[in-house]
């Protein structure tokens, strides 16, 4: 129900589509990398900065002279005088007069790299498994290109919940609940994008069946019970989202190979071969046979439609 109700907003709103889908597509993709790379160009410079020595301190103006001067301990450094600086705002400063510890420095840079590379390896494997990195419609696009705002301002969030500095408890709290609102969006929004896809069909086989005998790539077999199977191998990876089917046969009382090629015939067998090892390593390998009932004369096609595999007759050709 859902994707028919997608599938009839993607062709009345047709073009407006083709020209908001790219751009939020695009928007998504640069608020994702502003995300992931800002931090890391901040450490970076951070780091440098503090190699060759460069320091952030409080400036203020002196009460005396009326000059700026850097706030190093409780006196002007031009007139000597007194800043009138209360002591525990002199002792801050005298740990750290740039505003932070230099010991907390490398622990901040530390756990911060950390949390950009676990963010941009979780995006890295949710696009993969989800994807969304590949839209194949425009109204799939668009949704995407939300989703991927949505996660982007997820990760800026919770870079300011759990980050060093700034912000009170309140405001991390107000940050935390802004975050948890952009993971119910993106849900929603992938939820959305995912039935918005255009399903995907490809027929894999074709069968042309007479009275009791079945014709396969120019060989006939006969036919056990007006019944067919359909052999195949099925290999695919659960988090990569990736999936492919092999034709290996149709089987009725004989068996008539669909693989063609010698090197079709190599990788099949060494997947078949391996198949325990890849299943392992979490890439599924499989062989499985389709069963299906061919009563009448005329050509059947084995298609695959979606993540389905399913038997049609194939229409008779109209005349004029």
């Amino acid at each position: 129900m859902l994707a028919l109700l997608l599938q009839t907003i993607d062709k009345s709103l047709g073009p407006s589509l083709s020209l908001a889908a790219p751009l939020a597509f695009v928007i998504g993709a640069a608020m994702l990398i502003y995300v992931i790379a800002a931090p890391a160009m901040r450490i970076a410079i951070e780091m440098r900065a503090a190699a060759v020595g460069l320091e952030r301190y409080w400036v203020m103006q002196c009460p005396t002279c009326k000059r700026d001067t850097i706030v190093l301990g409780g006196s002007c450094e031009h007139c000597a005088k007194s800043l009138g600086l209360p002591w525990f705002v002199r002792l801050r400063n005298a740990l750290a007069p740039e505003g932070e510890p230099r010991w907390l420095r490398p622990i901040r840079w530390t756990l911060t790299g950390l949390c950009v590379a676990a963010f941009a390896a979780l995006t890295i494997a949710c696009a993969l498994k989800s994807g969304v990195w590949n839209p194949q419609g425009n109204l799939e696009r668009l949704f995407a290109g939300l989703a991927m705002i949505a996660w982007a301002g997820f990760g800026w969030l919770a870079g300011r919940v759990i980050g060093f500095g700034g912000g009170g408890l309140l405001a991390r709290g107000r940050d935390a609940v802004f975050a948890l609102v952009m993971i119910g969006a993106l849900a929603a929004l992938l939820t959305l994008a995912g039935a918005s896809r255009p399903v995907e069909e490809a027929v894999l086989a074709r069968v042309t069946v007479e009275g009791q005998r079945a014709e396969v790539n120019g060989q006939a077999i006969p036919l056990v019970g007006s019944q067919l199977g359909f052999e195949y191998l099925q290999v695919d990876h659960e988090l990569a989202g990736f999936q492919r089917v092999v034709p290996l046969a149709i089987v009725g009382a004989q068996r008539v190979n669909l693989v063609t090629g010698s090197i079709e015939e190599t990788v099949v067998d060494h997947l078949w071969e391996h198949a325990a090892a890849y299943t392992a390593r979490g890439l599924s390998v499989r062989k499985r046979t389709e069963q299906f009932l061919a009563p009448d004369p005329g050509t059947y096609e084995v298609v695959l439609h979606g993540r389905e595999i399913g038997v049609r007759r194939e229409a008779a050709p109209t005349n004029g």
